[in-house]
């Protein structure tokens, strides 16, 4: 039975931490640049300090027990309350110090209008001694992770809005919907396309966006497959299987090349608010504080532009003067752009 806490009880809990959250040793691997047979000694070793069974392994595959569950969770608590102490005892020298956890969503770094980069040069340039860390996961996974702790901020579209977070609104990102060269659609004319058939056909869902009406502005989707990342959406369109929706940026380069074209997006293209959470009632560090000033002034938004979990994310159909009609608009849109830019 563990009765006093040392250092190497803190390394051991992280250990168990990342398996835990990794989902099992295998996979925990990478992160922890350890191999198999020295993860399971860490883990041993845990288990006899505390005297209890932790998880189970082995050919059944991987779990946790009740005591394991207790056990993570508690850990998480700990380690917040470590880094809280850091950050406090920086802030009382006038220093930025700690561990920064952020989390965004995949692809923004498309969108010129998300200013992340932008943000953290500006956090950096404080010259704070500040370890960031930026997890790249879907906007489920960041709502999960700012309320258990793991992470300080995350940058998304949150659809489904949950208590305990705030939400703070930071820039849109316009989402159309595409179908590949090899599809049915792409010869056609958008005018001869009917809405019973974009209905009708084969749709790429994004997991984390179901029973969300607001994603489909005036059209049900017979949805057949699903993905969770914008380059798997964009994989199974490119299959020449499946219609589903990317963000226009991102799509762009495939529009380009002749690869993909949007279908309908007069009518079916609309706006995602993206935004920034954090845990309501949790006490930001310093660290925190300044880097969310620096991503409200990055993305010029005032520090008062914030919203509790409860009003639906504002997501706006973008409806734009004319739509793609075959090959031809398409080369007319593009030599447009072009000598737009010259």
């Amino acid at each position: 039975m563990l009765t006093k806490l040392a250092n190497v009880d803190i390394k051991l809990l992280r250990v168990f931490a990342t398996i835990a959250e990794a989902g099992g040793f295998a996979t925990a691997q990478a992160q922890l640049n350890l191999s198999g047979s020295r993860i399971s000694t860490l883990v041993a070793d845990l288990e006899a300090r505390l005297g209890m069974r932790l998880c189970q392994r082995g050919r059944v595959g991987f779990r946790l027990t009740d005591q394991g569950r207790e056990i993570y969770d508690a850990s998480l608590k700990l380690f917040a309350a470590l880094e809280q102490f850091r950050a406090r005892a920086g802030a009382l020298s006038g220093q930025l110090v700690g561990d920064l956890q952020l989390g965004v969503v995949d692809n923004t770094l498309t969108n010129p209008a998300c200013r992340l980069a932008q943000a953290i040069g500006r956090f950096k340039a404080r010259g704070a001694d500040v370890h960031v860390t930026l997890q790249i996961w879907a906007p489920t996974e960041l709502e999960r992770a700012v309320l258990d702790g793991r992470l300080a901020a995350g940058i998304g579209a949150f659809h489904h809005h949950v208590a305990g977070l705030v939400y703070e609104p930071l820039f849109s990102e316009e989402q159309t919907l595409y179908c590949s060269r090899e599809h049915p659609f792409f010869a056609r004319a958008d005018a001869s396309i009917s809405r019973q058939e974009i209905a009708a056909a084969e749709f790429a869902e994004r997991g984390y966006m179901g029973g969300v009406k607001a994603r489909r502005p005036g059209a049900d989707f017979r949805a057949t497959a699903t993905a969770y990342h914008m380059e798997a959406i964009a994989t199974l369109v490119l299959s020449g299987r499946y219609i589903g929706y990317l963000p226009t940026q991102y799509a762009r380069p495939w529009v380009e090349r002749g690869l993909m074209r949007s279908l309908l997006p007069a009518e079916l293209a609309y706006e995602s608010l993206f935004e920034v959470i954090t845990r309501k009632g949790a006490e930001r560090t310093l660290a925190l504080q300044a880097f969310l000033d620096d991503l409200r002034t990055a993305h010029g938004r005032p520090p008062a532009l914030r919203r509790e979990a409860g009003a639906a994310p504002r997501e706006r159909r973008r409806r734009r003067a004319g739509s793609g009609s075959g090959a031809a608009s398409r080369a007319s849109a593009a030599s447009s752009r072009r000598s737009a830019a010259s």
